[in-house]
């Protein structure tokens, strides 16, 4: 059995396994991934770079996914996709750039990315991006008149009569958050508390509701007067958790119909805390009981109904103001302490206007929130993210890239008395410079996947589908590999008189790098690797060795004695001489031009003076389920079939390949300070690994440029440990002063 014979056989087996129902899904919690991408900056202009790296993982672990070997990262604007991408994962990581070109209108834009295994459950990465052309005019979006609203949420979204119930709330004119203070009143004007909102619009307050009486908030407007909003109707059978954070503990108290009830707290998906629930009275945790991450706290009743689910913070984004100032121009080295784990490094010039940024640390839930929260401005601003918590597919369409790449599709024929079972698909690669070939067989609905491997050049390569059986006509239908459509909201673009100061001075510095770096990627150079499907012939024949002949025929009747030609009711075909002379010869031979399988009567009839050459081999193949009894493998003088025309069975296209790993950028310009330095972004390390725990040092050279700048790390430690850092420092002119 041959190493094609014996892959097909395996994959059949996976295919096997993985095609199971919800039953057996419901006792693999570790079945989903989850993709984060971390970016550069999530605001650019036209002529910088947006840099990315994509950490593909399992949802429950944290860990690298070991389920998929190819990420699909799509850049889509309101227009529609502007580059679709597929990338190889190495140890569950990838990362890519895109230069934005002058073309690209200001709007927002998402850089989106999944495996094709997360088709299967709808999840899909999503990163908010905002591109601005300064060199094009931009009208800000005329501004909707919209009345101030307040929403109300609680930790299980009840509000509990006769009950102290800590109370969230949220003061937002259409997406605009709003500082606001005011205080909330009974039905007879009797004050409750005094409440404000933050400048995330996020505000808290403590209530004691009495049944069937009605509370409302009174808000003060800036410019006088009041607006008053109701406050949700308490309910007498409610459940509910007030979570109190301090820096050594988190004190959970449950209050309404709890008795016998059961708390409990988890970690990638694992219960970690469980306890009875007999009164309302508080229950203390020490935080060094509990992993540094973002947990779920739960509650079942008495009935064993899960009453609410919901994020408890045990991890915060670490943030840290150095002092330090340093020189313009100079190497430096920073410092921080590290797990083993995968990260990403960014080091960037900070911008007042710029977009906020997303954290691993809060990716897991898909949680975005602000900056510089403690843990009970993280709690309550979490009130108001939805958490998504999405039932398992009863069954599964996509198959995961676990080794190769997989191309799906269908065989069809417009003939009812014509069957689509049990066809060989052969997909040929002709863009290659081996002969690369995959095969496949049809189901019962003439349903194909082929699984093939490619050179990793971040553009398409020439591909054929045939179906080697010429009897009858055949065509195909492909799967695109590319989600169809995404659920996106783009939001108008409003540029302020602040912002404008930020885009004069990015764009002049972005002019400036760009007259000394044009970003570029050699592909020419990169190594074949791809394994051929053939490994040896018997015999090869330059034709031009030999005298050329009118006909395809006198060629291997003149000078090609391991095979012939026979002609039977006017059908010709190849015959190759099988060395092995106990088998019984039944099966065709396969006859091939430039790797594509094709009719050996239609290639008969071809001119052989645009034949390079021919390579035999006489002993049996198996390719799959394709079986041959000998291969001619002939080349044309110009490639990709040499003219040659496929009437039938035939589908020729383009195949996307997956991108080139980006090399890292190794200008040096602390060797020729003549040339300008003008980068904001002074280091982008988007697979940095940490092999042993500690301080680690990073190693960078400032530029021209001063302002402020931040380190920025994200990523996972080998245990599944979301890792956020900021580090922020100034950069000032280099001076020369003598003492």
């Amino acid at each position: 059995m041959t190493q094609t014979d014996k892959r097909t056989n395996r994959y059949l087996a996976i295919l096997t396994l993985l095609l199971v129902t919800v039953g057996v899904f419901a006792q693999a919690p570790n079945v989903r991934e989850r993709v984060f991408i971390d970016v550069n900056a999530h605001d650019l202009l036209v002529g910088e770079t947006l840099q990315y790296s994509a950490f593909c993982l399992s949802n429950t672990t944290n860990k690298p996914s070991s389920l998929s070997k190819y990420l699909y990262v799509e850049l889509v604007g309101e227009g529609g996709v502007i580059f679709q991408r597929k990338h190889q994962l190495e140890n569950g990581k990838t990362s890519g750039e895109f230069f934005v070109p002058s073309s690209t209108q200001t709007g927002q834009y998402y850089l989106v990315a999944y495996t094709r295994w997360m088709r299967n459950f709808d999840d899909v990465a999503q990163a908010p991006l905002v591109f601005i052309n300064p060199y094009q005019g931009h009208i800000n979006a005329d501004i909707v008149a919209t009345d101030v609203e307040v929403e109300f949420s609680t930790v299980s979204g009840a509000l509990v009569t006769n009950a102290s119930n800590n109370v969230v709330f949220k003061v937002h004119q259409g997406d605009k958050l709003l500082s606001r203070k005011g205080r909330v009143i009974s039905e007879g004007g009797k004050q409750i508390a005094d409440i404000f909102s933050d400048i995330n619009g996020i505000g808290a307050f403590e209530i004691i509701p009495e049944k069937e009486i009605n509370y409302q908030l009174l808000l003060e407007n800036p410019e006088g007067g009041f607006q008053f909003f109701d406050l949700p109707i308490s309910t007498d059978t409610g459940v509910g958790l007030n979570i109190l954070h301090s820096d050594d503990q988190i004190e959970l108290t449950p209050i309404g119909e709890v008795k016998s009830g059961r708390l409990y707290i988890k970690h990638q998906g694992k219960v970690i805390i469980e306890r009875d629930v007999q009164s309302t009275y508080p229950i203390r945790i020490k935080r060094t009981e509990l992993p540094q991450d973002v947990l779920s706290v739960s509650f079942k009743d008495a009935q064993g109904i899960s009453r609410f689910v919901a994020p408890l913070f045990n991890t915060k984004l670490e943030q840290e103001a150095s002092p330090t100032v340093l020189d313009s121009r100079s190497p430096t080295v920073m410092e921080q302490h590290l797990a083993k784990g995968s990260y990403s490094v960014s080091i960037r010039k900070t911008f007042v206007s710029q977009q906020p940024q997303l954290h691993s640390i809060f990716s897991k839930e898909g949680l975005s929130l602000p900056e510089n929260l403690d843990y009970n401005e993280l709690q309550r601003a979490s009130s108001f993210e939805t958490i998504e918590n999405k039932p398992l597919p009863e069954y599964i369409s996509f198959l995961p890239e676990y080794r190769y790449q997989l191309l799906e599709g269908i065989l069809k024929t417009e003939r009812d008395t014509v069957s689509v079972v049990n066809k060989n698909v052969v997909l040929s690669l002709t863009g290659e410079n081996t002969l690369n070939m995959s095969v496949a067989r049809t189901d019962r609905e003439g349903r194909f996947l082929l699984e093939y491997q490619t050179v990793n050049r971040g553009k398409t390569t020439s591909a054929h589908l045939t179906m080697p059986e010429f009897d009858n006509e055949y065509s195909f239908e492909l799967s695109n590999g590319f989600k169809e459509e995404h659920q996106l909201n783009f939001s108008p673009i409003v540029i302020d008189t602040a912002q404008l100061v930020d885009i004069r001075e990015r764009s002049i510095i972005s002019q400036l790098e760009n007259a000394y770096f044009t970003p570029s990627i050699d592909s020419l150079g990169i190594e074949n690797n791809i394994t051929t499907a053939i490994n040896s012939f018997t015999a090869h024949y330059e034709f031009d060795d030999y005298v050329r002949f009118r006909t395809l025929k006198e060629h291997f009747v003149e000078y090609i004695p391991v095979a012939g030609v026979r002609e039977k009711r006017g059908e010709k075909r190849f015959v190759v001489h099988i060395l092995d002379q106990s088998l019984n010869s039944e099966m065709e031979s396969l006859a091939l031009l430039d790797g594509v399988p094709v009719n050996p009567s239609d290639l008969l009839e071809f001119s052989p003076y645009r034949i390079k050459s021919v390579d035999v081999a006489n002993k049996r193949y198996f390719f799959g389920s394709l079986i041959a009894d000998g291969v001619l493998s002939f080349k044309t003088i110009e490639g990709n079939l040499g003219g040659f025309d496929i009437t039938s069975n035939h589908l020729a296209f383009d195949l996307l390949t997956p991108e080139v790993k980006t090399p890292q950028r190794e200008t040096d310009y602390m060797k020729d300070l003549r040339i300008p330095d003008s980068r904001i972004q002074l280091l982008w390390l988007p697979d940095y690994t940490v092999n042993q725990e500690g301080t680690q040092q990073i190693q960078f050279n400032t530029s021209d440029v001063q302002g402020d700048f931040e380190l920025v790390i994200e990523g996972f430690t080998e245990e599944g440990i979301p890792i956020s850092i900021i580090k922020k420092f100034m950069v000032k002119a280099h001076t020369n002063e003598k003492g």
